[in-house]
């Protein structure tokens, strides 16, 4: 299967509409799984458990994030936290969050 291919199948796989594009992060990370032959039901699920972190990760300061991070983000998620507000407010102490963000999820 060649990458044209595989990006469609990855579209299918994560109904999203083929007259839509993939952001850049997104289509790297796809084209570096067609690269490895990750197959795009992995592909689907690696990026499924990345957006997970991330989208509770880019409220905390700080460009790097830790093991110990990633490890309260799961524990605020198997709580029931679902939302990364919720995720975020959970697992972290205002300190930790980007204070423009944590005004906006504190609501």
């Amino acid at each position: 299967m060649n990458l044209e291919e595989y990006f469609a199948e990855f579209k299918t796989a994560v109904r999203v509409d083929s007259a839509f594009g993939l952001t850049v992060h997104v289509a790297a990370e796809v084209a570096a799984g067609h690269a490895i032959g990750l197959p795009v039901a992995q592909m689907h699920a690696f990026l499924a458990r990345r957006t997970q972190i991330t989208s509770a990760a880019v409220a905390l300061k700080g460009p790097y994030l830790s093991p110990e991070q990633i490890a309260r983000i799961d524990l605020a998620r198997a709580d029931g936290a679902v939302y990364p507000k919720d995720v975020v407010l959970k697992a972290f102490t205002p300190e930790e969050v980007h204070s423009d963000l944590l005004a906006k999820i504190s609501k």
